[in-house]
C-alpha cells in the first residue's frame, strides 16, 4: 500500500530538523530579512553600520545564514557556462535551494529579493523559484566561493532551453551576494 503525503511534508522533511532557527556559529553569509517569521538575527536600523548599513538594509529581524547552516542543507549541483562574455566556461556551481532557505525562514510563498554587495538587486517571484529551484550556491568547481570572484553566495538557475526564460533569469542570478529581502 502506498501512502500519499502532502507536498508540505515531503518539502520539510528533506530539511534539517531544527526546532527553531538556531544561531550562526561562524561569520553570517547570507542574510533573508523581511517578510519572515523565522529569525536568529537582531532587527537592523538606520544608522546601523557595515555592509547592510552602507546598502540601506533595514529589518525588524532576520534569517543569517553562516557556512555550517548552509552546508547542512541538502547540496545541488548545477553546472552552467558562466563568466565573462567571449571567455565563458562551464562551471559547477552547488548549494542549497533557494526554496530552502526561504521555507526556513518561515517566508515559503513570498518573492525574493537578492541584493548584491554592490547594491544590485533583483527580484524573483515564489511561482520561479517553486518551478526552476535555483539555488544559492556557495562552492563552485567543488571550492568555497570568496569574496572578489561570485561570492560568497549567489543565486544560479538551472539553464533554461527557453531563450526569454533564459535572459530573464541571467538578470536574477545575483553574484557576491549580501542579503535577501522578502516580500
Amino acid at each position: 500500500m502506498r501512502l500519499a503525503l502532502p507536498l508540505a511534508f515531503v518539502l520539510t522533511t528533506s530539511l534539517p530538523a531544527w526546532a527553531e532557527m538556531p544561531e550562526p556559529q561562524g561569520h553570517v553569509l547570507l542574510t533573508l530579512g523581511g517578510a519572515v517569521t523565522e529569525t536568529n538575527l537582531p532587527a537592523r536600523d538606520e544608522g546601523d553600520g557595515g555592509l547592510l548599513g552602507y546598502l540601506e538594509v533595514q529589518h525588524s529581524g532576520a534569517a543569517g545564514f553562516d557556512a555550517a547552516m548552509l552546508d547542512r542543507l541538502e547540496q545541488v549541483e548545477i553546472t552552467i557556462p558562466y563568466g565573462p562574455e567571449g571567455n565563458q566556461r562551464d562551471i559547477a556551481f552547488s548549494g542549497p535551494r533557494l526554496s530552502d532557505l526561504m521555507i526556513m525562514a518561515g517566508a515559503e510563498g513570498k518573492t525574493a529579493k537578492p541584493m548584491a554587495m554592490d547594491g544590485y538587486q533583483s527580484e524573483i517571484p515564489w511561482n520561479s523559484i517553486a518551478a526552476h529551484q535555483p539555488i544559492v550556491a556557495t562552492h563552485a568547481d567543488g571550492s568555497p566561493m570568496g569574496i572578489g570572484g561570485y561570492g560568497p553566495t549567489m543565486i544560479v538557475f538551472p539553464p533554461a532551453d527557453d531563450p526569454e526564460l533564459a535572459q530573464e533569469q541571467s538578470g536574477q542570478q545575483v553574484w557576491a551576494l549580501a542579503y535577501i529581502g522578502v516580500e
